[in-house]
C-alpha cells in the first residue's frame, strides 16, 4: 500500500529539480532597431493565459515591425549572416507550473514561426529555451520597485521553488500561494500590473557576422562560423495543456436603436468553440406619424460555432438560429400589416455569420458583426392604415412564408469572464 505513495513523492520531486535546474537567460533592454552592429534583441507581448501573438496588443505593432525591417534588410544583404539565434517564451506566475511549461513552449514556438515567415534559419542554429516563470527576473522587478511589502515579497521569492499539489491533479509553486495571501491578496493586486505584466513575453536574439567586401576579389579566404551555437534538441511527445476561458456577455445592437427598439442581448460560452446567444428587440412606439410603424418584439436564440477559438470564443463564428416576432408594421401606405390576432407571431429560423473582435486592452468590451438570413412562416391580417390604427379597417387574412434577411448586428458587448478551464491534451515538441 505505500508503493503509489512513494511513486507520487518521487513524481514529484523530479518536477521540482526540473523547474530548480531551468536556466537563467539575460533580459537586456532591447537595443535600437537602426544599430546593424553587433547582436539584435527583440521582445514581444503576450495576453495573459494567451500563446498566440497578437499584433494588436500594447506596442507590439512597432514591435513586428522593427523586427520585419531587420529580418528583410538580413535576407537582402548578402554582407550580413546570421550565425545563431537564441529564442525563449515566458510566462508570469499565475495557474499551475504545467500550464505556465505549455504556455511558455507555445509562446516560443509563435515567435519563432513569425521570424520563419522571413527568414529561413537552419535548426542547427537554433537555441530555444522555456523558462515557463522566470523568477530571477521577477525578483529583480520587485526590488527596483517602492512596493510597501517590497521586503515580504523578497523573503518569500528567496525561498526558491517548492511544487506542492494543486486542483487537477496538477502543482504550483508554494510561493505562489503565499505570496496571494499576503495582506488578503492586496499585495498581489499590486503586483499584477506592471511587474507580473512584463513577465509574459518572446524573445529572440541574434548572432550576426558581417563580411567585409574585397577591394581586390581574386582570392577569397575560408569563412569560419563566428560563434558555435548548440543545436536544438527535439522534445518529445509528452502531455500538455490547452486553456480556455468562458465567457457571460452582455450586448446591445446599434442597428436594433436606430430602428428605434429597445434591445438587450445575452450569451453564454458554453464550451470551447461553442456559444448560446439570445437576444430580445422591443419597440411600442410609431415612427414620426402613427401611419409609419415597426411594432415588434422579437426574441432569436442562436447556437454559434467557432472555428479559430484560442483561448477565447472570438474571431469568425457561424450560428443556426431561431426566431420569434409579434409585429404591427405600416410604411405610410394604404394597409397596415398585423400578425393574426396579435396571437400569430411570425415562427421560423436561419443561419448567420459573424466576427467579434476585442477593443479593450482587458480583453473585456468587444465589437460584433453579423449577417443572417432564414425563412419564416407568416399569418397576419391587413387593415387600412389610417391616423388612428382602431378606425381602420379589416381587409383580408394573409398566409405566406418569408425568405430573406432576418439578422443584421453591429452589436456592442461586455464580458464577464468566469474560471479558466484547462484540458489536458498529448502534443509533440513545442518547436
Amino acid at each position: 500500500m505505500k508503493k503509489p505513495k512513494i511513486l507520487k513523492a518521487a513524481s514529484l520531486a523530479v518536477i521540482q529539480t526540473i523547474a530548480i535546474t531551468a536556466g537563467a537567460f539575460s533580459a537586456n533592454a532591447e537595443p535600437s532597431a537602426e544599430n546593424m552592429t553587433g547582436d539584435r534583441h527583440f521582445r514581444l507581448r503576450y495576453v495573459i493565459n494567451i500563446a498566440e501573438l497578437d499584433s494588436a496588443f500594447e506596442d507590439n505593432s512597432q514591435r513586428i515591425t522593427r523586427l520585419q525591417d531587420f529580418l528583410n534588410e538580413v535576407k537582402n544583404d548578402s554582407l550580413i549572416t546570421i550565425t545563431g539565434v537564441d529564442f525563449r517564451g515566458t510566462a508570469s506566475p499565475d495557474g499551475s507550473y504545467e500550464f505556465n511549461v505549455w504556455l511558455s513552449e507555445n509562446r516560443l514556438r509563435t515567435f519563432k514561426e513569425l521570424v520563419a515567415k522571413y527568414v529561413d534559419i537552419p535548426d542547427s542554429l537554433i537555441h530555444a529555451e522555456t523558462s515557463a516563470i522566470p523568477w530571477d527576473e521577477f525578483r529583480q522587478k520587485v526590488e527596483e520597485s517602492s512596493l510597501p511589502a517590497k521586503g515580504r515579497i523578497l523573503e518569500i521569492i528567496d525561498e526558491g521553488p517548492k511544487l506542492v499539489p494543486w486542483v487537477g491533479g496538477k502543482h504550483i509553486d508554494a510561493r505562489l500561494q503565499k505570496l496571494k495571501r499576503l495582506d488578503n491578496g492586496e499585495v498581489w493586486n499590486q503586483l499584477r500590473k506592471p511587474i507580473l505584466y512584463d513577465l509574459r513575453y518572446g524573445d529572440a536574439v541574434f548572432y550576426l557576422d558581417y563580411m567585409t567586401p574585397l577591394q581586390n576579389p581574386g582570392y577569397l579566404p575560408l569563412q569560419t562560423a563566428a560563434i558555435a551555437v548548440p543545436q536544438l534538441l527535439p522534445l518529445p511527445a509528452a502531455k500538455s495543456y490547452e486553456t480556455w476561458i468562458p465567457n457571460l456577455y452582455l450586448k446591445t445592437n446599434f442597428i436594433g436603436w436606430a430602428m428605434g427598439s429597445v434591445n438587450l442581448g445575452f450569451e453564454a460560452d458554453l464550451a470551447r468553440h461553442w456559444s448560446f446567444t439570445i437576444p430580445v428587440y422591443y419597440c411600442a412606439w410609431d415612427y414620426f406619424k402613427s401611419t409609419i410603424k415597426f411594432r415588434n418584439f422579437t426574441i432569436q436564440p442562436e447556437f454559434r460555432y467557432w472555428p479559430n477559438a484560442n483561448g477565447y470564443n472570438h474571431g469568425f463564428f457561424v450560428g443556426i438560429h431561431a426566431g420569434m416576432m409579434a409585429y404591427n408594421f405600416a410604411v405610410d401606405g394604404k394597409y397596415r400589416y398585423q400578425d393574426r390576432k396579435g396571437t400569430h407571431p411570425a415562427l421560423g429560423g436561419g443561419i448567420g455569420i459573424g466576427y467579434r473582435k476585442a477593443i479593450s486592452k482587458n480583453q473585456r468590451w468587444h465589437m460584433e458583426f453579423t449577417a443572417g438570413a432564414g425563412a419564416y412562416k407568416l399569418d397576419y391580417d391587413v387593415y387600412e392604415n389610417t391616423p388612428n390604427y382602431k378606425e381602420g379597417q379589416w381587409v383580408r387574412r394573409k398566409k405566406k412564408m418569408f425568405y430573406g434577411l432576418d439578422q443584421l448586428a453591429i452589436t456592442l458587448s461586455y464580458s464577464f469572464p468566469q474560471k479558466k478551464r484547462e484540458k489536458t491534451i498529448e502534443k509533440g515538441g513545442a518547436l
